[in-house]
């Protein structure tokens, strides 16, 4: 992606109070979005995103390496007057549930392994960071900020092998490295940035308004991990092991272990498929 067009972005979006800022190269779009300072009101929703990322984060602290015209990086920030004790929980499920949905048309195979990585034939394309800050406290109260952080590969990573300790793949794998100078097979960058970004903005205020309970049924659709034995890892180790069986009312892994049922936040805790999925009857 030599240059990004917003037009395209803006128009793909179909958010008429999106303010989007584009640039060639950035530390990191999450850290740009959260560190910018709060005004008096709760601002609209703003993206921001570059060519080049150079130090873009996963969950967990882990890196998301991005190579220039083979993948997309990008943050979303929405804002709220602060609601004292309520805590978004679950806003990174329906997030990811938003990306897979926003996607879907492009490529027919997009599951969620929880909590929100993207993945086809289980291989991972996409990630997704959630972050969130309060600002100071003033006449009409603090301010809340969401920064929600995505990182998609338009084409595999080159370096998968070296670098990448999953399987990983591509949006549009399966149309080959002849596509990387020609806009995806006609479906621009900018394109995918603005569908994306749009069906954010809307699935945060969603969840901002009614909780996590209108998201549930599409992620029983989406769940790349239910019905599979799977292993919790923690700091390397194995903690558990069981079988995925959804999520809770606040997105948490519900786990069937021989002890009965364990819910699992996401937290620093890695969930790691133990055998192949089922065969679709």
């Amino acid at each position: 992606m030599a240059a990004i067009d917003i037009d395209i972005i803006r128009a793909a979006a179909a958010c008429a109070d999106l303010a989007i800022e584009a640039v060639d190269e950035t530390v990191s779009t999450n850290r740009e979005l959260m560190d910018a300072a709060f005004g008096a009101a709760p601002a609209g929703p703003r993206l921001f995103t570059a060519v080049r990322q150079t130090a873009g984060r996963g969950r967990r602290g882990r890196d998301w390496l991005m190579e220039p015209g083979r993948a997309v990086a990008f943050s979303i920030a929405v804002e709220r007057a602060a609601v004292p004790g309520v805590a978004a929980i679950g806003l990174p499920i329906a997030v990811g549930i938003a990306v897979a949905q926003a996607l879907a048309p492009m490529a027919s195979d997009i599951q969620l392994k929880w909590p929100n990585d993207l993945q086809r034939a289980g291989r991972k394309f996409g990630g997704i960071l959630v972050e969130s800050r309060r600002g100071p406290a003033g006449a009409g109260g603090a301010l809340e900020r969401f920064v929600v952080g995505i990182g998609l590969n338009l084409l595999p990573p080159r370096d998968a092998g070296a670098r990448i300790a999953q399987p990983v793949t591509g949006l549009f794998d399966e149309l080959g490295d002849e596509v990387a100078d020609d806009a995806r097979g006609n479906v621009a960058p900018e394109f995918v940035i603005g569908r994306v970004a749009g069906s954010v903005v809307a699935a945060v205020m969603h969840f901002l308004d009614e909780g996590l309970g209108p998201f549930r049924l599409a992620w029983s659709q989406l769940d790349a991990l239910r019905g599979r034995r799977v292993a919790l890892i923690f700091d390397g180790r194995i903690e558990a092991e069981g079988t995925a069986c959804g999520i809770d009312s606040v997105g948490a892994l519900l786990l069937e272990t021989s002890n009965g049922i364990r819910s699992v936040a996401s937290g620093d805790v890695s969930v790691r498929p133990m055998a192949p999925a089922p065969l679709a009857s």
